[in-house]
């Protein structure tokens, strides 16, 4: 089984996309050894390629048919595919559809057309180009993440595009919202959970040439409710949206780190007791108070009203816990942050910050 997985993302290597993508691929590698079947995988990153946007001479219709008159890295993309039983297409969501050098690529794909019309037998628009190749055991598979709370509507014009360029419904999706957390170590164990569900549509995909509608049903699921999510994505900016001429470089990192706590707060397990959280970051010197009540949560910088419970801790400490590298509990045994006053937050910290 030959796999030919296209980056398409301008963050190359770092891509959000990529994550699912490899996780996908590692569930159709994980099915093949069952079977006993070779895979092999080619990868074509576009960020670290030389592909030019076509000129519309149309000189691989006439002139050199079957070949572009630009000498680049395109070549290998054809190449890709026409070795390729399965391609993956890989990109994050740019304002609505592909980034541009993935639209370079789609452009650049008229050589493997022939030049004289034909009429569509799916449904999808209104005339069509005959392949110059046979692709109809291609499988196209493509996998993507917004800056959304959901994937839901907003894929609207990738689907048009690709309904034209694959046939109708001749692939398979997995879209994902809030793309960004998948780069957030303190969120590893909800991003590791929606993997594993994107690895299980790998396994899927190669033993059964789909993924089951039970997966897609858990591929849809939000990792954070809407009202999480966006609150921790407006914190990231580092910026109020009152001053959003303000630069982020004059924010910390503290205080946008703070935010995106408080973010997870949840008023669902709201006991009837308000409360007032005061961060103390004793290494840079930096004080906040989260205000957590029945409507939700904020954050005060520079507070002067007195704090129902306080942790003194090292920032970084706080980061380490957070990302599951310290353990909280030994942390605080060992000295290494302090609790003051109402120690029962504590205690229903999991339940308060889910």
């Amino acid at each position: 089984m030959n796999i030919f997985l296209i980056n398409g993302s301008p963050k190359g290597k770092n891509s959000n996309s990529l994550k699912l993508a490899n996780s996908f691929i590692d569930g159709i590698k994980n099915a093949s050894e069952k079977s006993k079947q070779t895979v092999e995988l080619r990868e074509a990153t576009l960020n670290t390629m030389n592909i030019h946007s076509c000129l519309g001479c149309f000189s691989c219709w006439k002139n050199t048919p079957g070949k572009c008159c630009i000498n680049d890295d395109m070549s290998k993309i054809i190449e890709g595919q026409l070795w390729a039983d399965i391609i993956i297409f890989s990109f994050p969501l740019y304002f609505f559809n592909v980034p541009g050098i993935l639209k370079n690529v789609i452009d650049r794909q008229l050589p493997m057309s022939l030049p004289f019309m034909s009429e569509r037998t799916d449904g999808i628009g209104n005339g069509s180009h005959q392949l110059r190749y046979n692709m109809d055991n291609k499988k196209y598979v493509l996998i993507s993440t917004c800056g959304f709370y959901t994937a839901e509507k907003n894929y609207d014009s990738v689907l048009s595009m690709f309904n034209h360029i694959c046939g109708k419904n001749n692939f398979e999706t997995i879209f994902c919202g809030q793309g960004e957390l998948f780069s957030i170590k303190e969120l590893s164990e909800k991003t590791d959970s929606y993997l594993k569900n994107v690895k299980q549509a790998g396994i899927e995909f190669a033993s059964q040439n789909k993924i089951t509608e039970k997966t897609k049903e858990k591929l849809k699921t939000l990792l954070f409710e809407k009202e999480v999510f966006e609150k921790m994505a407006d914190a990231s900016w580092g910026i109020e949206q009152n001053n959003s001429s303000e630069s982020s470089t004059e924010k910390n990192e503290s205080l946008i780190f703070t935010k995106q706590m408080a973010a997870l707060y949840n008023t669902k397990n709201y006991d009837g007791k308000d409360r007032i959280l005061e961060m103390h970051y004793t290494d840079i010197n930096k004080t906040y108070q989260v205000i957590l009540t029945a409507e939700g949560s904020s954050v005060i910088e520079n507070p002067t009203t007195k704090y129902t419970t306080r942790i003194e801790t090292p920032f970084e400490v706080w980061v380490a816990i957070s990302r599951g590298e310290l353990n909280g509990m030994k942390a605080l045994i060992t000295g290494k942050y302090k609790v003051i006053g109402d120690v029962t937050l504590m205690m229903k910290w999991g339940k308060l910050f889910g």
